[in-house]
């Protein structure tokens, strides 16, 4: 494997191992990556989110919260947060995943992608009025996808 010395080479490496699909080598240069930035929000954040994409869950969370723990402003902590919060999906650690939602919504400004991650917890945290509470919250936000996740679920329960 080549060897580089600043974050760009890496950065760009790793890209396009993820837009080929590549996630095996996109994890291998990113455990790379985390060895010599070890102190960088992303190089944990890249090393989660090929983790969490080869299924290796147990590390995507242990990554994803040191990228939460060392994000610095908004967006950092969005991008860091959603992929903690879906790495909990995965492990079925449902509350704590919405736990996390609950803090990041408190601490951003209200976006989509957390309201629908809200209501896919709720659902599988069996919580139906919280459920129809994040989708209410979702219409206001973005009325279009709103009805499209209620059409897909409507369809999901009839087919």
């Amino acid at each position: 494997m080549a060897e580089f010395s600043g974050k760009p080479p890496y950065l760009k490496q790793i890209s396009l191992y993820f837009q080929e699909g590549s996630y095996k080598k996109a994890y291998e240069m990113s455990e790379e990556f985390v060895e010599k930035h070890p102190d960088t929000m992303l190089s944990h954040f890249l090393l989660a989110k090929s983790a969490f994409w080869t299924d290796n869950f147990q590390t995507a969370k242990k990554e994803a919260l040191k990228a939460f723990n060392l994000s610095e402003g908004q967006d950092e902590l969005a991008l860091s947060g959603i992929l903690l919060a879906c790495t909990y999906y995965r492990l079925k650690e449902y509350q704590r995943g919405m736990d996390l939602l609950r803090l990041l919504k408190s601490k951003l400004k209200t976006k989509e992608s957390i309201m629908k991650l809200k209501f896919i917890f709720a659902l599988a945290l069996h919580d139906e009025s919280a459920a129809m509470r994040h989708l209410d919250e979702l219409h206001e936000i973005n009325k279009k996808e709103a009805s499209r996740i209620m059409l897909r679920l409507l369809e999901g329960k009839s087919g």
